[in-house]
């Protein structure tokens, strides 16, 4: 069963990371382009500020969950670095609850969020927001799930570091 559970989990993971590398792309051509129209057609792409905009917002909150598989968030290591093995396990296990804690909150919030927000627009597009504000609810549960599958594969933080300069 766990077996399995990491195995979807890194499938997930793996299309995760080639999404935020394609949605990456398409953020950095919308600026390019909007660069190439505003200085040399001297026109401009009223859309593109606003759909880069709301593209961060994506990209940050999935960004973080492919964060979370690699344990690579900031965090204060001072304390841990003074406490023998079973005192830094109590830490990780501490600091992992009130990371799951706010996570949950997260998700009831944003969900709450995008409810009180879901026949509102955008300004110039007339995007429903409830498109971006979901971004919230959707990247906590993803960064939930991927946390509690590095929490099971016990990764340490260091190990993650290294292989994400791989």
């Amino acid at each position: 069963m766990l077996k399995a559970f990491l195995g979807i989990t890194h499938l997930a993971r793996n299309a995760l990371r080639a999404f935020s590398v394609l949605l990456l792309a398409f953020y950095l051509s919308l600026i390019l382009l909007q660069v190439f129209y505003r200085y040399v057609l001297n026109d401009s792409l009223f859309w593109s500020e606003e759909v880069v905009r709301y593209s961060l917002v994506w990209g940050v909150m999935l960004g973080a969950a492919l964060v979370a598989y690699e344990r690579g968030h900031i965090s204060v290591e001072v304390i841990g670095a003074f406490l023998p093995p079973a005192g830094k396990r109590v830490l990780a296990f501490l600091a992992n609850t009130c990371t799951l804690a706010f996570l949950v909150i997260l998700i009831y919030a944003g969900i709450d969020f995008t409810d009180r927000t879901w026949f509102q627009r955008s300004a110039s597009l007339g995007v429903p927001m409830r498109w971006v504000y979901l971004a919230i609810p959707i990247g906590a549960l993803l960064e939930t799930w991927f946390m509690l599958a590095a929490w099971l594969q016990q990764r340490e933080p260091s190990t993650a570091e290294a292989e994400a300069l791989l």
